[in-house]
């Protein structure tokens, strides 16, 4: 009975990490729609880290990873695995032990790799880049512009 009980809490899933309505949204939408919205998204991601408007990178990185899930797998899901957790986690720790500095060029170089990911058609990595996006950017989910954020050049 134990090791029944031990069994079950590990295969357990985790917290939903996407809104039922945006899995809901982005299922509903066709395969094409959604190769072509998430182009434009990474994009205005990028765009908005450059111009240093952190004020929504939280929900649009949430949006991507859902976006990478469904042309990955063919469905989006809530991104609740255990493997999604982890990642997530691991970002929140790095972020916890990296000044603001470090954190916002961390930021940088994530979305950029969510492109390089999406454009090479890994969308395996692009969900998984946007997941511990997701994790980093909720440091910084109540800040429009913190005071002396220049975006990183490099």
């Amino acid at each position: 009975m134990v090791a029944f009980v031990l069994l079950a809490s590990g295969c357990q899933s985790s917290e939903s990490l996407v809104p039922r309505d945006i899995s809901q949204q982005v299922n509903e939408d066709g395969r094409e729609w959604t190769y072509d919205t998430a182009w434009q998204n990474i994009r205005a991601l990028n765009a908005d880290i450059a111009a240093g408007d952190i004020s929504t990178i939280d929900s649009q990185a949430l949006l991507i990873a859902s976006q990478m899930e469904r042309l990955e797998k063919g469905k989006a899901s809530s991104l609740s695995s255990s493997s999604d957790a982890r990642i997530l986690e691991a970002e929140r720790d790095k972020a916890a032990e990296r000044t603001e500095e470090e954190n916002l060029q961390e930021l940088t170089s994530l979305a950029r790799a969510i492109q390089e990911s999406f454009d090479d058609g890994d969308f395996e990595s692009a969900k998984n880049q946007a997941i511990a996006f997701y994790g980093l950017a909720q440091s910084f989910s109540n800040l429009a512009r913190p005071e002396g954020f220049e975006p990183p050049t490099n």
